[in-house]
């Protein structure tokens, strides 16, 4: 499922960003990128492994358009942030004076934490972000 943006919630946030399945693969990943088309400010992420008998990582990007780096080093397509969420678990980060995102916020989901590795997980990995 592509992710899905909507506007207007609370007074908290303004933008939900929604992916029911977030990959971690080059080609899977057009609509993870610049999802809040410009600049933003995240206040929450939810990530749901609750399906995966494997931990996966929720990578971020600011950034408008990128490639996952496909490299161990790094570079264009290393992560700003990483998130984990540990084999049948649902993990909630919040950040109560906000994670600024100065160009635009693009994200994948992969089951290793080195760079450059974009394996996507066996089953889905549910990507809940609030942002401004």
């Amino acid at each position: 499922m592509a992710s899905v943006t909507t506007s207007a919630l609370t007074e908290l946030g303004g933008k939900y960003v929604l992916n029911r399945d977030a990959k971690g693969a080059d080609n899977d990943i057009a609509d993870q990128k610049n999802v809040l088309s410009g600049t933003g400010t995240i206040y929450l992420i939810e990530i749901d492994n609750e399906a995966n008998s494997s931990t996966v990582y929720l990578k971020i990007r600011d950034n408008t358009d990128f490639q996952p780096s496909v490299s161990t080093a790094n570079g264009a397509g290393t992560p700003d942030y990483s998130f984990i969420a540990p084999a049948f678990t649902k993990m909630c980060f919040s950040f109560p004076a906000g994670l600024a995102i100065a160009s635009g916020l693009s994200y994948w989901v992969t089951t290793s934490a080195a760079v450059g590795t974009s394996a996507n997980a066996s089953s889905a990995v549910i990507v809940k972000i609030l942002c401004a």
